[in-house]
């Protein structure tokens, strides 16, 4: 507030870090919930959430319904927003958690959420119509971010982040790689992150994550029959593990097939 360039109407570039949350689910759920028991839920959730993103310097860009905006680096600039946005994500999710807890046996099925973050160059200022105007972020950057929250229920993980994202962040948190993908309405191949949780790497996951990279690396060569082995095996090391159980059902679907002689590692999502 004391920094009248702040203040300015208009947008500034700047490289920032931007991050979507959404609740999965919850749209069919709270069509039979009463009015206020609606309003009182999204009050303690959204509130749970944004203590969050306070914590971590985050702004709050706006609240659409359960979905959450925010981004990192503005109005007050900091060096290490990736890694802040990072451990907003994963700090709600704890608090995803704990809410479940406190709404066990309240008719309220058990939630999840996904969160997608990017980082790069956007568009940061007020912006809007005469009347009424919103500090907020826009651009290509932004709108990957929102493509990569909704990546979340496509490979049954929580959080999503873009490349540049991970690389920012890469020596602090412990992430493995999704997937190489083309989002819809983009023609470049990115490469795409599952964030798991901040490092170093717990001793007893570097088996579980070499052999998940092993079935990767089997299956962007094309060898499907190993790949599925090791995708199994990690599923074996970790149960809950939704992203080896995804490439399973995937790798098994491509082997019942005929063999495409023009098959690509790289998956071309065709919806948002």
């Amino acid at each position: 507030m004391k920094s009248e360039k702040n203040l300015a109407l208009g947008g500034q570039k700047k490289v920032m870090t931007v991050l979507f949350s959404d609740l999965r689910g919850f749209t069919t759920f709270s069509e039979k919930l009463e009015p206020k028991a609606l309003s009182d839920f999204l009050n303690l959730y959204l509130t749970r959430m944004t203590e969050e993103i306070f914590l971590t310097k985050g702004t709050v860009d706006k609240y659409i319904g359960d979905a959450i905006m925010a981004f990192f680096g503005a109005p007050v600039a900091f060096p290490d927003h990736a890694a802040m946005a990072c451990r907003c994500a994963l700090a709600s999710i704890k608090k995803l958690e704990k809410l479940n807890a406190e709404l066990k046996g309240k008719d309220f099925p058990k939630l999840d959420m996904g969160l997608g973050i990017n980082t790069g160059e956007m568009s940061v200022g007020n912006m809007g119509s005469s009347t009424i105007q919103n500090y907020t972020v826009m651009g290509d950057s932004v709108n990957l971010a929102s493509r990569l929250e909704g990546l979340t229920r496509y490979y049954g993980n929580n959080i999503v982040i873009g490349d540049a994202t991970y690389e920012a962040v890469k020596d602090q948190f412990v992430c493995r790689e999704l997937d190489r993908v083309i989002v819809k309405g983009k023609t470049e191949t990115i490469s795409i992150y599952d964030l798991l949780y901040e490092g170093p790497i717990l001793a007893e996951d570097i088996p579980w994550l070499q052999n998940y990279q092993k079935a990767r690396n089997l299956y962007n060569d094309g060898l499907f029959k190993q790949a599925l082995e090791h995708f199994e095996i990690c599923l074996q090391q970790k149960h809950d593990d939704k992203v080896a159980d995804y490439y399973v059902k995937k790798v098994t679907d491509i082997m019942s097939k005929p063999v495409d002689e023009n098959w690509s590692a790289v998956n071309i999502l065709r919806s948002k």
